[in-house]
């Protein structure tokens, strides 16, 4: 199982610039950022699968895009997981035919460009090989984590979030798991920022995974523009025993 990071900045306009976007393989996103625009039209062509850990701008609109550029050129759907919740918000507030056409609808309703797939938080699917699980995370109103596991090792991706001891409580039972893809999007001055919109800062991260396993690293994301250094020096401060290494667009890793 590869994984290729197309975009896991936390705006634009900073060291990384692209937002959130990863490829399992070829045919699997984890969620849909401005970093889908990377791919050329025949790896559009590809992907069967998108799994969207919340509703977030930064995180989907590159699915609208996505939909948009295949619709005629492939001929099967493309499946898109999530929970109910954020289903239901992207049908009411994005794919509604006022900000945005309905492409499940086009070109009619029985052969839609995409499919709607809820997936309940905890539930598992399976995707030639690949298990996919979901995890509830504390930020939006339905937001995921994802673990993928190749068979060998397996990674977890937590989409954005803040304190959610349940998760690491969970992760500590999984022995193969050797990395994790997590939200730090604010310094810590910005503690109250960070905690008002629901994500990390350094002081909160570290003390959430505390009593993660010293052979998980960490890989963070969705640092805010012309924060990065700042961030990062604070957490490699703090991190105690942790390996600790800001993702980049463009980083590869084998599962």
């Amino acid at each position: 199982m590869n994984l290729h990071v197309l975009g896991c900045a936390g705006g634009i306009g900073g060291r990384e610039r692209l937002t959130t976007c990863m490829l399992i393989d070829h045919d699997i996103l984890l969620d849909a950022g401005t970093g889908l625009a990377t791919l050329s039209i025949d790896q559009l062509i590809n992907i069967d699968h998108v799994f969207l850990t919340h509703g977030h701008l930064d995180h989907v609109v590159g699915l609208t895009l996505l939909v948009d550029a295949i619709q005629g050129k492939k001929s099967g759907t493309v499946y898109v997981h999530a929970t109910e919740q954020i289903i239901s918000m992207l049908k009411k507030h994005l794919f509604n035919w006022a900000l945005w056409p309905d492409f499940t609808e086009i070109p009619d309703a029985d052969h839609g460009v995409f499919q709607w797939v809820p997936m309940e938080v905890g539930s598992s699917l399976e995707i030639n090989g690949r298990i996919i699980t979901s995890h509830a995370v504390n930020h939006t109103a339905g937001s995921v984590a994802y673990r993928l596991d190749g068979g060998k090792d397996a990674f977890v991706f937590t989409g954005d979030m803040c304190s959610t001891p349940e998760l690491w409580l969970a992760l500590m039972r999984e022995e193969n798991i050797k990395k994790v893809i997590v939200d730090c999007s604010f310094t810590n001055d910005d503690d109250a920022l960070a905690a008002r919109s629901k994500h990390f800062c350094p002081r909160s991260l570290i003390d959430d995974i505390r009593d993660m396993p010293e052979s998980v690293e960490f890989l963070i994301y969705h640092l805010k523009p012309g924060q990065e250094e700042r961030i990062m020096n604070e957490l490699r401060l703090a991190r105690g025993k942790h390996v600790i290494t800001m993702l980049q667009c463009g980083d590869q890793f084998h599962f």
